[in-house]
Order: structure tokens, then C-alpha cells, then sequence
């Protein structure tokens, strides 16, 4: 509602069509057009914009003093209110409806809420028009405005001025801003001055003076506040470093016929890391250049036929810009449809894989110069960066193309040699009858599954003891069992990374993982939180049981590729964010299921699910959570397997895990036997000092044997021969987290149970009877009787009386 003058004005929101698949990347054109009383039709001038990138939404105003508000998300647009024309506009981080607006005749900036139209709080302080708003990213919340003869810093906890600059006639304030990521605040100045402050003290760090740039009109920033881009008048752009202070570039515009540059801007894109590629210029006959940083090269350029353009403004994401036309309008384009606007990209990624599989076919015909140009084109074409752009512009990956493109986005090293020494020592006794466990139709496909798991299990014993390994696994074989070696290494990949902490509390679930996915659940939706809660539903099952099966239960065979296509395109945190997506979108149908049967039962079946509001809001909540509880926090970067003579060991689990399980699959073949009977405890001795002493052959064959190895080897012998029956307990390794209370609770109640009393059957949890599990061939996963693991904390009472 929007109170005006007292009376209760609706405002009434109106359709918008967007182009889902322009051809020139314009997905929507503003006009404003107006009839007077003599029957001639006005064109009111639009004059400024800004985009809100969390909610997709983009505010224009227009020289009449009309606010137009479009949703992206909702396809609807509304003007807010009619009053004095603005001069800047900028949405306030964090609040989607509130909206800054400076006018153009009290100079003040006024908070208006977009949904209501209602002014709250107003700032004065200004004494000419107001021509720049900045909000600062570092720990001190500040607003920055500025008009050309003056700058204000205001303190947002009380909305008091912190700062005032002012400057003189021949100095004035042609652009300021915060830097990203850092606590700089500069200011480009008309006498082609650049100076830098400190945001907190305001004392002056660094002064630049460009000898060779002349009328300074526009500097720029990359997301990550490394790099400034610096240029005016003169034909010559500058890149400066704000690490080191130094120009890392100096480019002659005169090459691609760009006399002078008005306004400039870096283009984010999805998975640049801050470190943007593309530079936007506007240059002086009121053209738009999209220039490559790297390769030095113009890869578009926007002239309107109608009308030139006067200025842009590019969304913080770089999903979107616009660009204000002289004439008046507003051209709003999709920028991965403009960078991809060459040709095809269909088309593009199949001949850069055809290039590069004609260099294996040719490399023996040609000569070595002409095989370097041949192989140099090809990693050219099939860049990471390309890649993720022709995803996030088609959803997915060619289905001919993706095993070669996940080849590419994994690094997978293509080790021959360290895959075929796992492959030597056979199939793993772990899944030696794995035919028995699991339906399986297809024979090539059988004995795939079983040869990956089996140098899984030879690659880390971890992985011959896991039983929702062989679920996990299955998809990955059916897309890649052509190419065994690729197939071993993409999911040993996927393991490494995509997998951290997932068995740091093994056999027991992943307290930690268990853990990022409830907090960002209840950070983004605290009532459907409270729904599990009320029905008593946990994090094992609205998230271990999607994880341990990698979605394959919950979507269809091409919903589950186009996912993992996401995936193994972005950083390890994508698939917790995925779950939570998951969950969040199916939200209305989840608060239809009244008990926890029902719940645990949606889980494990595929549900209909629109899979590009899916991987949308799996996105948002990549940029959106919170850094105190993003996983990026706590999961390492990618880390791709090693070319070597062997690959790197998996480390991050508690080793008495394994040691106790073969020691229990020990103890059931003696009893099956009927021979010679042996304690448990004793058993796990045992398999502890023959896994120390298969370590130390490893290690010797690669003279890099660990500390922790002879420690442990040292102990045990010094036990066994003074015939203690005291357990040695191994070291842990970094990536086992052993200052943790409850990782000690966990692994003292494994290693010495006749110490502890555990008041839940520890029998059943270490080593359940793992029910039959049907793995069809559409990929679905159907567990009907899969255990429970609800518990995942237990309580612990010290005992003096043995257990058996």
C-alpha cells in the first residue's frame, strides 16, 4: 500500500515479457511514452538504474521523477510513486524493498520502500546534485555519496555523518566509490588524480598520477579488488595493481579504433573467482566494447541502430546490464547471452573436442611445431571458463561431449600407470560377491561397478568397508564404464572434494557435513526446519540419505546429469547448497506429509521437481549464505589427483574404523570356521599392526613413509612383546579433528569397550545387516528397509562391568 496525501493508494503491478532466447542478448526495452491533452505523444527520458542482484530486481527513473520497479523473478514491473526527479539510485544491501533515491532538488537521499512507496528515514547534507552511492563491504557498515563538489561518509548505526570531503573548483569529483573486498575508499578527480584513504581513519594511503593519461574520466574495479582498470579521453587504458601499486598494463586503444572512454566497468562472471576476464568500455562515440583482458582481443560491441548510447550499469553478479540510450530508453541484455553471441555454442564445444581428439589421431603424421599449434588451439577452445559460460547458458553439457568435459572441469591426470598398479591387485574381497547384495542386469555393467570399487577399496581401505559406497558409485558407472580409467578417476575426484569431512566420524554419519546443511536450512528457511522438527525428522534424513546415493534416489537419470554437470563446474560447497535447494523447493510438498514415515519415504523415491528453479535457488544460496556458515569456511579448494608414480593417499577418516571392521569380518569367518577363538579386542590389534605394516611397505617402495606410521609400528611391537593387552590407540591425522571432544567420545568407545558402556547397540551401528538393494538401470536407488540412523549423538555412562 502506498500512503499519499493521506488517502491509501494500491499499487497495482503489471505483466513483463522477457525474450527467453534473443538472438542480440536484448531481453527487454523500457520506453516511456505519455499523450498529452492535444493528442501528441511525449517520450519521457529515462536518466539513471540499479540493479538488485540477490532478488533480481531492477529500479529506472526517469527524468519526470517516475520510479519503475521490474522482478525478474515474478515477470512484473510498477512505478512506486510520482515526485521530484532523482539524480542516483542504489538498493540497500541485505533489505530487497528498501531503495535509496537521491533527488535532484533538495540534494537529499531518502530510504523508500519499493512495496509500499512509503519514505522513511531521509539524509541531507548535501549541496549540489548527488551523482554517486556506495555501500562499504568491510566490517564497518558506512554509505558513501557523492556530488562533484563533495563527499560524505555516513555512519549506518546511527545515520550520522562520519566524514565530510570537500573539494575545489578545478579538483572536482568525477567518480569515488569503496573498493572490494578491501577498506580503501578512492576518488578520481577532473585534474586526472587518483588518491586512496583508509575507510576508517580517512588518512591518505596512496596518490596516483598517470603521466601519459590525460582527462581522466572513469576508473573500475574486479570483484575482488585486486585489479583497477583506469582510462579517459586519451586513447590508453591502464591496469593497476592494488597489491603491489604498480600498472600491470598499458594498452593502446588506437588498435580497435577507440578514440577516448567515457565509463568503465568489469563484467563478473559466474566462475571467475572475483578475478574478472572481460572489461566493459564505453567509449566516445557512445559505443559499447566488451574487451578481453587476456587475450587482448574485442569479443562484442553494442550500437543500437536508434540511438547511441550515454550510459551502462552491469548488475554486481554480471547476470545482467542496461544501457540508457541517448534518445531516452533502456536496454536491459543478458550477458552470457552476449558474450556467447559468435556462433552456436553447441556447435563451439563440439569442435573444440574434435580438435582435440584429431591431435591424438595426427600426432604421429605431423611434425612437432605444427602438433604444439594444434594442441595450444585446443586448450584454447576447451577453457574451463567457456565451459561453465556455455552452462550457465544452455543448463547442461552436450550429452556426446560430457565425459571429455568433465574430463577437462576434473583434471583428472589420465595416470595409467598409478590406476593399472590398483588394478593389478585384483578384485578386493570386500565385493568379491557384490552380485549377491545388489540386482544388477547388465554384466558389463556388474563387473565395471565391481572393478571400480575394487580399486577403490585397493586405492584406501576406507572405501572397502563403506556401504553406501557401491550406491554412490552407480550412476557414475553407468555415464562413464566406456572409459574405466576416466570412470576411476572422476569419482576418486569427486571423493577428494566434493566429499570432504564425510567420513571424519566413520562408520558413525558426518556430524560436521550433517551440520553446514542444518544451519543453512535454517538460515533460508527456518519454518520448514520447524516442520522436521515437530514430525522429528533430522539431517539424516532430509540430507545423509540424498548425499550417500548423489541425488540418483531423488531425480531422474537426465535431471541427475544436468546436476552433476553443476557440480563438478563449481567449488565443493555446490553439492550441500544442492541438498538444501532440494529440500527448499519441494517445501510445499513436504508440509503435506503429517508423520515421519512419509517423510523418510519422500527421501528415498523421485518426486516432480522443475530443475531450473532447482539449480537457480542452489545458486542463490551459493551466494547468499552467510560466510559464518558457508561450507567454503570449513572445505578445502579443489585439489585434483596427482600425476604420479601413485596417487596421493585419502586421508580425513579415523583409522581404528577400519581396523575394528576387517577385525570383525575376521572374527565372523573363525566363527564360520569354527576354529580357534579370539576376542575382538584382540583381532583389531591385529589388523591394526598388519595395516601399519602394509603401510610401511607402500611407503618404503615410495621413500615417504609418515611419522605418524612409525610411531604407531613402534608401539605396538614394544606391547606385543611385553604381552600388555592394552590397546595402542594411532595418532590421527590433520584432517581428523581430534581435539574434538566428542571425535575422542567416538573413537575411545571403538577402541576400548570394556571402558565404556554405550546405551545404544553398538553391534547393529558398526556392522548393520545391510538390507538387499535394487540399483536399476534408470538410475533409482529403492531402499525400502534402509536402516535408521536418526541417533547421532548418544549418551555415554562410564561402567566397571565388561561388555561382550
Amino acid at each position: 500500500m502506498d500512503i499519499c496525501h493521506g488517502e491509501t493508494v494500491r499499487l497495482e503491478k503489471f505483466d513483463i515479457k522477457v525474450k527467453s532466447k534473443p538472438k542480440d542478448g536484448l531481453i527487454l526495452q523500457l520506453h516511456h511514452t505519455i499523450r498529452k491533452s492535444n493528442g501528441v505523444n511525449k517520450r519521457i527520458r529515462f536518466s539513471t538504474g540499479s540493479f538488485d542482484d540477490a532478488h533480481e530486481k531492477l529500479a529506472c527513473a526517469d527524468n519526470a521523477g517516475n520510479i519503475f520497479i521490474l522482478d525478474f523473478i515474478d515477470l512484473k514491473f510498477w512505478k512506486v510513486t510520482n515526485r521530484c526527479p532523482s539524480t542516483a539510485l542504489h538498493f540497500v544491501p541485505g533489505k530487497s524493498n528498501l531503495l535509496l533515491i537521491a533527488t535532484d532538488i533538495k540534494f537529499t537521499i531518502d530510504y523508500v520502500d519499493i512495496e509500499t512507496g512509503a519514505t522513511g528515514l531521509s539524509l541531507s547534507g548535501h549541496t549540489a546534485h548527488i551523482k554517486h552511492i556506495s555501500f562499504s563491504n568491510h566490517k564497518t557498515e558506512c554509505l558513501l555519496t557523492a556530488s562533484p563538489v563533495e563527499a560524505i561518509l555516513w555512519e549506518l548505526k546511527n545515520y550520522t555523518k562520519y566524514f565530510t570531503l570537500t573539494t575545489f573548483a578545478s579538483a572536482q569529483i568525477q567518480q569515488i566509490m569503496f573498493a572490494p573486498s578491501s577498506d580503501y575508499v578512492v576518488a578520481c578527480f577532473q585534474n586526472d588524480t587518483i588518491q586512496i584513504w583508509r575507510q576508517e581513519s580517512m588518512k591518505s594511503v596512496k596518490q596516483i598520477l598517470p603521466n601519459d593519461l590525460k582527462h581522466m574520466k572513469s576508473i573500475a574495479f574486479s570483484t575482488n579488488g585486486r585489479a583497477m582498470a583506469m582510462a579517459g579521453l586519451s586513447s590508453l587504458l591502464i591496469l593497476f595493481s592494488m597489491d603491489t601499486w604498480k600498472a600491470l598494463k598499458s594498452i593502446d586503444l588506437i588498435r580497435y579504433d577507440i578514440s577516448g572512454i567515457h565509463q568503465l566497468a568489469f563484467v563478473p562472471q559466474m566462475f571467475d573467482g572475483g578475478s574478472n576476464k572481460v572489461l566493459a568500455m564505453l567509449s566516445s562515440d557512445c559505443t559499447l566494447h566488451f574487451l578481453d583482458l587476456e587475450r587482448l582481443t574485442i569479443v562484442h560491441c553494442i550500437h543500437p541502430e536508434t540511438s547511441g548510447i550515454r550510459k551502462f550499469d552491469i548488475s554486481l553478479t554480471g547476470k545482467y546490464f542496461l544501457c540508457i540510450l541517448q534518445q531516452g530508453e533502456v536496454n536491459i541484455y543478458n550477458t552470457s547471452f552476449v558474450l556467447d553471441i559468435a556462433h552456436s555454442t553447441q556447435q563451439e564445444v563440439k569442435k573444440s573436442v574434435e580438435l582435440s581428439q584429431s591431435v591424438k589421431k595426427k600426432s604421429h603424421k605431423v611434425k612437432s611445431k605444427h602438433k604444439e599449434e594444434i594442441e595450444n588451439k585446443t586448450k584454447t577452445c576447451m577453457d574451463s571458463s567457456r565451459l561453465r559460460r556455455i552452462l550457465m547458458q544452455h543448463g547442461e553439457y552436450p550429452e556426446k561431449y560430457r565425459a571429455t568435459v568433465w574430463k577437462k572441469l576434473l583434471a583428472t591426470p589420465d595416470n595409467k600407470k598409478a590406476y593399472s598398479l590398483l588394478l593389478d591387485k585384483g578384485i578386493h574381497p570386500s565385493y568379491k560377491d557384490i552380485e549377491k547384495q545388489f540386482t544388477i542386469h547388465s554384466t558389463i555393467t556388474l563387473n565395471s561397478l565391481k572393478r571400480l570399487l575394487s580399486c577403490l577399496a585397493n586405492w584406501c581401505p576406507l572405501f572397502g568397508v563403506t556401504d553406501f559406497l557401491p550406491a554412490f558409485v552407480f550412476p557414475f558407472v553407468k555415464v562413464l564404464q566406456k572409459d574405466p580409467l576416466l570412470l576411476f578417476e572422476c569419482v576418486a575426484t569427486v571423493l577428494l572434494n566434493q566429499c570432504q569431512l564425510w567420513f571424519e566420524y566413520a562408520p558413525f554419519p558426518p556430524i560436521s557435513v550433517l551440520a553446514m546443511v542444518e544451519n543453512i536450512l535454517a538460515e533460508h528457511d527456518q519454518k520448514l526446519l520447524d516442520h522436521y522438527c515437530h514430525h522429528g525428522v533430522t539431517s539424516q534424513t532430509y540430507a545423509l540419505s540424498i548425499l550417500e546415493t548423489a541425488f540418483s534416489e531423488v531425480l531422474t537419470c537426465s535431471e541427475w546429469l544436468i546436476l552433476w554437470d553443476h557440480i563438478v563446474s563449481n567449488e565443493p560447497a555446490f553439492i550441500l547448497m544442492a541438498v538444501v535447494a532440494y529440500n527448499i523447493v519441494q517445501r510445499s510438498a513436504i508440509k503435506k506429509l503429517s508423520n515421519f514415515e512419509e517423510i523418510e519415504k519422500f527421501f528415498h523415491m523421485q518426486n516432480p521437481i522443475d530443475k531450473k528453479t532447482f539449480l537457480k535457488k542452489t545458486y542463490v544460496l551459493l551466494k547468499t549464505t552467510p560466510d559464518d556458515i558457508h561450507p567454503k569456511q570449513f572445505l578445502n579448494s579443489f585439489v585434483s589427483l596427482k600425476n604420479d608414480s601413485s596417487y596421493q593417499q585419502f586421508n580425513g577418516y579415523p583409522k581404528a574404523t577400519i581396523c575394528l571392521k576387517l577385525a570383525k569380518k575376521e572374527r565372523n569367518k573363525l566363527k564360520d570356521n569354527k576354529g580357534k577363538g579370539y576376542t575382538l579386542k584382540e583381532l583389531t590389534t591385529e589388523k591394526q599392526e598388519e595395516q601399519i605394516r602394509h603401510r610401511l611397505q607402500d611407503d618404503r617402495a615410495s621413500d615417504s613413509m609418515s611419522e605418524n606410521c612409525r610411531d604407531a609400528e613402534k608401539q605396538c611391537e614394544s606391547k606385543t612383546k611385553k604381552g600388555t593387552k592394552k590397546l595402542v590407540k594411532p595418532k590421527l591425522s590433520s584432517g581428523d579433528f581430534d581435539q574434538k571432544s566428542i571425535k575422542n567420545d567416538l573413537i575411545d568407545s571403538i577402541m576400548f569397550p570394556k571402558l565404556q558402556h554405550i546405551t545404544f547397540d553398538l553391534e547393529k551401528t558398526i556392522c548393520p545387516n545391510r538390507p538387499d538393494v535394487k540399483l536399476n538401470e534408470n538410475l533409482t536407488f529403492n531402499r525400502p528397509d534402509k536402516l535408521n540412523k536418526r541417533n547421532v549423538t548418544a549418551s555415554y555412562t562410564k561402567s566397571d562391568s565388561s561388555t561382550s
